[in-house]
């Protein structure tokens, strides 16, 4: 199993936790009205609780997180970046 398809299994379990039911991985989770400004801050509190990765203020971008494909490349890349500078 791929780290990102184990980071997409991990960031589902985090939207079940929050009652939100995912249809699929490439949803606009904006778009469809899954996320909202609190329920985003509420995601990104458990990113970082449950994935390790801490969201810095200008990695804000509102595409980084548009989907769950795209918030397990971000969660993915940022690790890697955080192994590289250990």
């Amino acid at each position: 199993m791929s780290d990102t398809t184990n980071i997409q299994e991990q960031i589902v379990k985090i939207f079940e936790s929050m009652n939100l039911e995912l249809p699929a991985g490439d949803i606009d989770l904006f778009e469809t009205g899954l996320l909202d400004s609190m329920a985003f801050v509420q995601l990104l509190m458990l990113l970082e609780e449950t994935l390790s990765v801490t969201v810095a203020f200008e990695d804000l971008e509102v595409d980084n997180f548009r989907t769950v494909d795209h918030i397990a490349t971000f969660v993915a890349k940022h690790r890697r970046d955080r192994r590289i500078a250990s």
